[in-house]
C-alpha cells in the first residue's frame, strides 16, 4: 500500500471517529437530557460542566482525549518512517473536523477543545501538555471563563509543539506546524460568539469554583441533583402543601358545622 493510500484510510478513519460526541452520550445516559437543548446547546465539555455539574465534564472530557489521543497514535504506529508524526496530526486534524462538523448533525457539532487537547496530551509533549492543564485548571478556578482557559491552552500548546518540531528536526516539520495552526484557527473560529461575549464583557461563566466544591464536598452517600431537578422538587412540594392547606381548612369546616 503507498503513502499515499495509507493517508487517505487515516483521514477517512479519523474523521468518522472524531464524529462520536461523548457529551450527547454521557448526558443521555447519566441524565437523560438531550446536550444539544441544554444550557448553551453546545455539545462540549463546558456546557456539561455548566449544566451536570464537574463529574459528568470530567468523564467527558477524558472520552474525548482518550478517543482522539488513541486514534492518533495508532495512525502514527501504523504509518512508515518518516511520515509517522505527519501522520499523528493528519488524524488530529480529521478526528476534529469530523467533531465539529459531524455528517449524522447535519454537520452541527462541538468546538473540539477537549478533542484538540487530547492529540497534545499523546504527542511527544505530553508531559508540557499535563503541566499546562493543571495551571490552565487554577486559570479557570479563579477566572471562572471557560473559552479564556481554553484558548490560553491551546494556543500555548500550540507555540510549544511548533517550537519542538522546528528544533528537533521532526520530518515535514512545515506541513506539520501548518496543521497545528490551522486547528488553532479552526477553533478560534468556532468560539467566535464566545470571543464576542469576552469583548463586550457578556460572556458566561461556567461555575467551576462551585462545581468543584460540590463534587469534593458533598457528603458520603448523598445524592448530587441537578438544579433543575432540585427547583421541580420545590415546586411540587409547594403544590403538595397548599393542597394538604385545603383539606385541613375544609375538615375544620366540617367540624365547625
Amino acid at each position: 500500500m503507498n503513502i499515499i493510500s495509507i493517508f487517505v484510510i487515516i483521514a477517512i478513519v479519523s474523521y468518522f471517529i472524531g464524529t462520536i460526541n461523548f457529551s450527547k452520550i454521557i448526558a443521555w445516559y447519566g441524565r437523560h437530557k438531550d446536550i444539544t437543548k441544554v444550557g448553551s446547546g453546545n455539545p462540549g465539555t463546558m456546557n456539561m460542566l455548566r449544566s451536570f455539574g464537574f463529574k459528568l465534564a470530567l468523564i467527558t472530557f477524558l472520552a474525548e482525549v482518550v478517543k482522539a489521543g488513541l486514534t492518533c497514535l495508532v495512525c502514527r504506529i501504523v504509518t512508515p518512517a518518516p511520515y509517522s508524526y505527519l501522520a499523528f496530526w493528519t488524524a488530529g486534524l480529521f478526528i476534529l473536523l469530523g467533531y465539529n462538523f459531524p455528517v449524522w448533525s447535519k454537520f452541527k457539532g462541538g468546538k473540539g477543545v477537549a478533542c484538540f487537547a487530547g492529540v497534545f496530551l499523546f504527542s511527544d509533549l505530553w508531559y508540557v501538555g499535563i503541566a499546562w492543564f493543571f495551571v490552565c485548571a487554577t486559570i479557570l478556578y479563579f477566572n471562572d471563563y471557560g473559552s479564556v482557559a481554553s484558548f490560553l491552552y491551546l494556543t500555548a500548546l500550540a507555540v510549544a509543539q511548533t517550537i519542538f518540531v522546528w528544533l528537533t528536526g521532526v520530518p515535514y516539520a512545515w506541513a506539520i506546524t501548518a496543521i497545528i495552526w490551522a486547528l488553532i484557527a479552526l477553533t478560534y473560529i468556532r468560539h467566535h460568539a464566545n470571543i464576542y461575549r469576552l469583548i463586550h464583557h457578556t460572556e458566561n461563566k461556567v461555575g467551576f469554583a462551585d462545581k468543584l466544591k460540590k463534587f469534593f464536598c458533598h457528603k458520603k452517600g448523598e445524592e448530587i441533583i441537578a438544579e433543575d431537578e432540585v427547583e421541580q422538587k420545590a415546586e411540587t412540594e409547594i403544590v403538595v402543601e397548599d393542597d394538604q392547606t385545603d383539606i385541613v381548612v375544609d375538615d375544620e369546616k366540617d367540624k365547625s358545622e
